[in-house]
């Protein structure tokens, strides 16, 4: 029983560590390659990519500029639904929330076609709008923020009532400080749902090429620079994972509990 006691977790610890490897060698395998150019190492990729062809420089701000316009929208809109939907009890709350439900499990080509028909009706197509709009409703960020302030004890908010009968108060006060980390988790994951959009702009912006995001144009990078490219590419969301890590574990732990 003791030897089995030390062999699973070893065991575990390996089966983890494999895989973590495979997802974490073609990461490594790309920012190696940027240091290369014809043959020898340099920073020639990056010069030709930042100087010579810097045009698909425009095209991360544009990726830059989607993806932190729709986290800060998504956000805004889904801390009072998952408030109204955790916490304010009215008729017909639980039949609502399931529809969010359902909603959330529709993959995007389910919503393709009303959503591009909505887009063509206000002349939004082949524009920023079009790419932003659609992802700036999400029902899993209104999901997961309801799941976290379920967890909140009505007696802290019945506290805060009893300072201010501002509900924006409240809310401010009571809730945003226990759900910081979650909050927190959630716009990463929007802003790298949103930095990886790839259909939405194929579909609904194909006729102008210049509001691409990178996700779209990084194929068409010249094959010499592609791999500087796919560095910069992935530069924001290392950054954020680096920079959030303890956030992230944090409101992982806290969902678990």
């Amino acid at each position: 029983m003791k030897s089995q006691r030390k062999i699973l977790p070893a065991l575990r610890t390996a089966i983890i560590g494999v895989f973590a490897l495979l997802f974490i060698i073609p990461v490594i395998s790309t920012a190696v390659k940027s240091f290369s150019f014809d043959g020898r190492i340099s920073l020639g990729q990056y010069w030709e990519l930042f100087v010579t062809n810097f045009t698909y420089l425009d095209y991360f701000w544009n990726s830059v500029f989607y993806a932190a316009a729709i986290t800060a929208v998504s956000i805004a809109i889904s801390l009072p639904l998952g408030f109204l939907f955790a916490k304010v009890k009215f008729k017909g709350r639980d039949s609502l929330f399931f529809v969010f439900i359902l909603v959330m499990l529709l993959p995007f080509q389910a919503t393709l076609l009303p959503n591009y028909i909505q887009l063509r009706d206000f002349n939004m197509l082949n524009t920023p709008l079009a790419l932003t709009l659609p992802m700036m409703f999400s029902p899993f960020a209104v999901f997961l923020l309801r799941q976290f302030m379920k967890t909140i004890p009505d007696d802290l908010i019945d506290c805060t009532l009893l300072e201010t009968s501002s509900v924006i108060k409240t809310f401010r006060y009571a809730i945003l400080p226990q759900i910081k980390p979650a909050t927190v988790s959630l716009a990463i994951l929007i802003f790298c749902e949103s930095w990886n959009m790839v259909d939405q702009a194929l579909i609904f912006s194909m006729e102008n090429e210049k509001i691409m995001p990178l996700s779209v144009i990084l194929g068409e990078i010249p094959e010499n620079v592609r791999y500087a490219g796919g560095t910069v590419y992935m530069f924001p969301i290392i950054m954020l994972f680096v920079m959030f890590r303890e956030t992230l574990e944090e409101s992982m732990e806290a969902y678990k509990l």
